[in-house]
């Protein structure tokens, strides 16, 4: 049964998506709010972790399967991501400057912000794998218990929203170059619609977060609709080789 600690949880985890979404509006928010929230972001991450104790002391106990294998190394490279994110910045941080006066100019701002990228994606395969409790939690809240049509209808659609749109902005955004460190920040057009840059930046987080579910679902063999057309079009496409490819033989052999 879900409990208020999920909640609590779940409540955080939403509050951290915020952030992370605002962190990238640099040239908005400006160098002083950015840092600021990266702080809070930094401690929240903290009490993510301690929220989360539990998995943290099962680590060394019970039998590992491709999956958990697969679950501890996303946890471990969301952390990495996380932690080369925190180290990048107070090496460029002008408040660290202004405090000390000791310019640690160490790391270029180009290796934070593909830092910051890869935890973005990293985020959304996070989030994807956890999805079904997020949704449940979900059901609970609104009080929907019975399965409708038109809601998962609606939900699909959503998706399918999503996975394009995130698809446009990670290229719309320059996602690759900046993951690969090849420049640092944007300049921001004012011209455009701040609604729409977050919009672009939370569809492909959750790009990735239906990219991971889906995959997920496809490994525990779940008979989603988007998992059976999968497997129906594969099935589909082996048969029609395989019968071509006996059909060639026999016509060559005779």
């Amino acid at each position: 049964m879900l409990t208020r600690s999920l909640s609590r949880k779940l409540s955080l985890d939403a509050f951290m998506t915020t952030l992370i979404l605002v962190e990238f509006a640099y040239e908005l928010t400006g160098s002083t709010v950015h840092e600021w929230l990266g702080i809070s972001m930094f401690l929240l991450f903290v009490l993510h972790g301690g929220l989360n104790w539990k998995w943290f002391t099962a680590l060394f106990k019970g039998r590992y399967s491709g999956l958990r294998i697969t679950t501890l190394l996303i946890n471990s490279a969301v952390f990495l991501s996380a932690l080369l994110m925190v180290v990048s910045g107070v090496l460029n941080s002008d408040l660290q400057f202004s405090l000390t006066h000791v310019e640690l100019d160490l790391l270029s701002r180009e290796f934070h912000t593909a830092a910051a990228h890869w935890f973005l994606i990293l985020t959304g395969i996070h989030l994807g794998m956890h999805w079904k409790m997020v949704m449940a939690e979900g059901r609970r809240v609104v009080d929907v218990h019975q399965p409708s049509r038109q809601r998962s209808f609606v939900l699909h659609a959503t998706t399918c929203a999503i996975l394009v749109t995130g698809i446009y902005a990670s290229f719309e955004r320059g996602i690759l170059s900046k993951l690969v460190a090849y420049y640092s920040f944007d300049y921001w057009d004012f011209g455009e619609s701040v609604a729409g840059f977050f919009i672009q930046y939370l569809t492909i987080m959750g790009l990735y977060a239906c990219l991971a579910y889906y995959a997920l679902q496809a490994y525990k063999g779940y008979k989603n609709p988007f998992v059976r057309t999968f497997f129906w079009l594969r099935s589909t496409c082996d048969g029609f080789c395989r019968r071509y490819c006996t059909t060639s033989m026999r016509e060559q052999a005779d």
